[in-house]
């Protein structure tokens, strides 16, 4: 684990499934050189979870959760959670050291000139289109700051969702977007084997049953328009389920359990090959 050596200075005493994100994402890099850039910026937003979130503790009042559920609307929305601004600052910077070209997104945060609390709000409302505004606007990459934002926030809104999985309804959630954030799905889990669907945020790793002949973004259910792409190189580790009728689609991987959060981040840049067949193909996500 040399990469952790570097980056923390001595061996570190690291949770299991930290270790084992790392170890998945070195062993990764060297497999495939080309994702090499990718999985050393992965392994700083991984060990981003080696340390507890400081955020203090937060929930809704059931009967708000219960609501909100009813209601169709993410459970986060207009809601503000307390973030811990220093500790947001720390991920950032830390992110920013270890990718490319960020070193204008880390003076901005530096200097105030982008602000945790705005582009917090402008996830939790939604309104990533905004952010990317105010990126532009400062004459600095969108795409690259949209990525280390999601990474900065990713420990914070899984802190928020564990809290609040424990007092959601038994009712099913029956929508595409996740019912805790809001966001559009990483990818989707068939698990174990009766290969139940299930759905996973890419921003706060919540997780929601589909049903498998259901396009999360369009809500197609006809058989003729829905199915799916394999790659034969891929081992059978993973699949897309594609839509004809809005030319979206989505990755789908085999789980016994559900992916820790770490290991959600490992499987998106593991699968990436998927992502590049369906854009061979004309798919696209939102």
């Amino acid at each position: 684990m040399m990469f952790l050596k570097r980056l923390l200075g001595a061996k570190p005493d690291l949770p299991p499934s930290v270790v084992e994100a790392c170890a998945d994402l070195e062993r990764l890099g060297q497999q495939q050189p080309l994702l090499k850039g990718h999985a050393r910026a992965l392994h700083a937003a991984v060990l981003l979870f080696a340390h507890p979130s400081r955020e203090s503790a937060w929930t809704l009042p059931a009967e708000r959760i219960s609501a909100k559920w009813a209601a169709g609307m993410p459970l986060l929305r207009g809601e503000k959670p307390p973030l811990d601004e220093q500790a947001f600052v720390q991920r950032w910077l830390t992110l920013c050291e270890h990718i490319d070209g960020a070193d204008g997104l880390a003076g901005a945060v530096r200097n105030r000139t982008l602000l945790s609390t705005e582009m917090a709000a402008c996830v939790l409302s939604g309104q990533i289109d905004d952010f990317h505004e105010q990126v532009q606007a400062k004459s600095l990459d969108a795409t690259l700051a949209a990525s280390i934002l999601r990474w900065t926030l990713f420990p914070w809104l899984v802190h928020l969702q564990t809290k609040l999985a424990s007092s959601l309804p038994t009712t099913p959630w029956p929508h595409g977007t996740c019912p805790i954030c809001g966001s559009w799905p990483a990818l989707g889990e068939f698990r174990g084997l009766e290969q139940v669907r299930f759905l996973r945020c890419g921003l706060c790793a919540a997780n929601w049953e589909f049903p498998r002949l259901r396009c999360p973004f369009c809500g197609a259910d006809d058989h003729r328009q829905l199915g799916y792409l394999h790659r034969e190189d891929h081992e059978g580790k993973g699949r897309i389920a594609t839509c004809d009728a809005c030319r979206g689609y989505i990755k789908i991987v085999n789980t016994l359990t559900p992916l820790k959060p770490e290991q959600l981040l490992v499987m998106e840049l593991a699968t990436l090959s998927l992502d590049l067949v369906a854009g061979d193909r004309g798919y696209s996500v939102p």
